[in-house]
Order: C-alpha cells, then structure tokens, then sequence
C-alpha cells in the first residue's frame, strides 16, 4: 500500500508547538532502556504518565508535573517507577480506571488489571500481581492478541472495558465489578464488522461515539454508540487521510480526534460535520511530531517510523507521543490550531 500523504488545511511543523521536557536523571535513563514503545496514557489526575515497554515486557510509570510559571508550559518528569509482571507479555494498550488502577493490553497475553505501587524512595522497580486477569472473549471464546483497551464506563461500581483483538480482528466488551474486590468478568464480542488489525480504540468523553484505528484500510472508523451496538454493526464514519493509524484520543470537548499516524512522521487531527462524526473525514491538520533523522531511522519497513502511541493531558492542553527512536515528545495543542 502507499504512503498516505497529508492534505489537511494545515500542516504544522513541530517546533513551532514543541514544548520543552524537564525530566529527572534517574527517570531520563529510565526512559533510555524501555526500547519498542506503543501506547503511553495520563492517568485521569494527570500525575502519572504511564509507557508502554513492548520489547522489554515493561511499564514505566512516569511521575509527571505541567509547570505554568513562564508564557508556555513545561512538563516536568520528576520520578518513575518501573512495573515488571510474568502477565506482562508485549504490553501494548494502556488505560486507567482510576489513579490508582491500571489495565493493560498484552499482545501475547491477557488483558490484565494492576494496583499501583505506592510511592518510595527507596524502591523503583516493583513485581506485580494482577488484581484480575481477563483471557475470554465470551462462552467458547478466547481473547486474541489483545493489543489496545479503553474504559467505556465507570459507574455503579461496574467498569466496563473496551479491547482490541488485534489478529482476530474484533472488538470485545469486558464488564467486572470492582466493589469489594474484582469479580469474574462478562465478557462477549462487540465490533467486527468491517475490522481488519483494530490498532487503537477511543471513546468520546459523552460516550456517544467509539473510533478505532483500522490498521490494514489505512484508516479510522467510527461507530454510532448511541444504537446498541452488535457483532453485525457497521461504522457509520470514516477518518480518511492516514497511512497507518495506530494510538487515537478523543479531545475532552469531544470536537476533535487525534491520530497518531505510524506510516509517517505525523499526528493527523480531525474534526466532525457539526458535531457529527458519521460520514467521510479527512484531516483538518497535520502536525509533524518527528523529524526526517528520527523518522527515518525507524523507518524499517512502510508501516514502520512514525508515531505510535498518543495521548492528551485531562486538560487537553498537552498532547504527547511517544515511539521506538523518541520514547515521548510534548505539543501545545493551542499552538496547533492557530
């Protein structure tokens, strides 16, 4: 397949919306030896920054502060905290449940859900124990190369997970009680119509629509959450414009989708027919998140080179990325819309 070229009103450079990174020593050569990285999240306080270690079977768990003092922000990378688990097997989604409640994809594992360690100076590198290990699909159905996951609900002490089945091409629905103690999950397959490798999945902060990254057509397909969704579903809109989708946030207002573009060295940015996103998309804005060196030094085959995971602080003010040859970058999203 060919390179999608961007053709968005406006392609926007990195250093003009580039913010500078303060990070601590310990936790800089923390960040050195993680190798391969896919998806990287803010938890829903935005104190912690968790990435995702795929090679090395690893979580680094970032302590991360935004300072406001001067005309720009800066992100302060203050501490870490290095997560190992025998459950931990290609980790390459992530989500929070909570601050203190991490759940992870594992391409050649489970999906698994994990408390984080409590702070200590004295201790960075923690072996964890999952609170709950999710390997079903549904009756006679197992889970298959589990590569993404969000948290579509939280709310009567019910948490319900969405997860991308990466080679099985699917979507399932996960839903445990986290009320006094983790329970069995139901689990059943919600999305496959239309799917081919979902690499990324997102839900609008209203609920109402879910877009998942198709990896294989070169774009992002948006389903109608508000009908009752099924295995016979079809997407009702597509985000065209994009080489190799991967990580996909949703902006806080719901307004715009954020695609990190793996195929090439871009973040494509979408935005619905007022207020809509059924139909065709193509991206209103390109920002340039890598540059040619760094690009093209990862770059070991087309789908390969650009950013991988993505993800807005709870403000929507910082958007940050993260890959192989640049474990994380940090963009002013004010300076990408001006």
């Amino acid at each position: 397949m060919n390179i999608a070229i961007p053709s968005p009103d406006r392609i926007i450079d990195d250093s003009r919306a580039r913010l500078d990174i303060v990070v601590a020593k310990e936790a800089d050569l923390a960040m050195a030896r993680l190798g391969r990285t896919e998806d990287v999240r803010f938890s829903p306080n935005g104190r912690y920054l968790a990435i995702a270690g795929f090679a090395k079977g690893t979580c680094l768990l970032l302590d991360v502060e935004i300072g406001r003092s001067g005309s720009r922000p800066i992100l302060h990378v203050t501490d870490y905290m290095e997560l190992h688990s025998a459950a931990l097997n290609e980790p390459h989604g992530f989500d929070f449940i909570d601050d203190r409640t991490l759940v992870v994809a594992n391409r050649m594992g489970g999906v698994v859900v994990f408390a984080v360690p409590l702070r200590s100076a004295a201790r960075r590198i923690h072996n964890l124990t999952p609170l709950r290990t999710i390997t079903r699909a549904g009756l006679g159905t197992r889970l298959h190369s589990p590569g993404s996951v969000c948290v579509a609900s939280m709310e009567n002490g019910r948490c319900e997970l969405l997860v991308c089945n990466n080679y099985r091409h699917r979507i399932t629905r996960h839903v445990t009680s986290t009320d006094g103690g983790w329970s069995l999950p139901r689990n059943s397959v919600l999305l496959e119509q239309g799917l081919d490798v979902p690499d990324g999945i997102a839900i609008s902060p209203d609920k109402a629509w879910i877009a998942v990254s198709n990896h294989m057509t070169q774009s992002v397909l948006v389903f109608d959450n508000k009908q009752r969704l099924n295995r016979q579903s079809r997407h009702v809109g597509t985000l065209l414009g994009v080489s190799y989708p991967h990580g996909l946030r949703f902006s806080p207002d719901g307004n715009r989708i954020y695609v990190a573009d793996a195929g090439t060295p871009y973040v494509q940015v979408y935005e619905p027919h007022r207020g809509n996103w059924a139909g065709e998309h193509g991206p209103v804005t390109s920002v340039r998140v890598l540059d040619d060196e760094t690009f093209h030094k990862g770059r070991h085959n087309p789908e390969e080179g650009g950013p991988k995971g993505l993800d807005l602080d709870p403000s929507g003010e910082l958007l940050v990325v993260t890959n192989e040859e640049q474990p994380l970058a940090c963009f002013h999203v004010p300076d990408l819309r001006t």
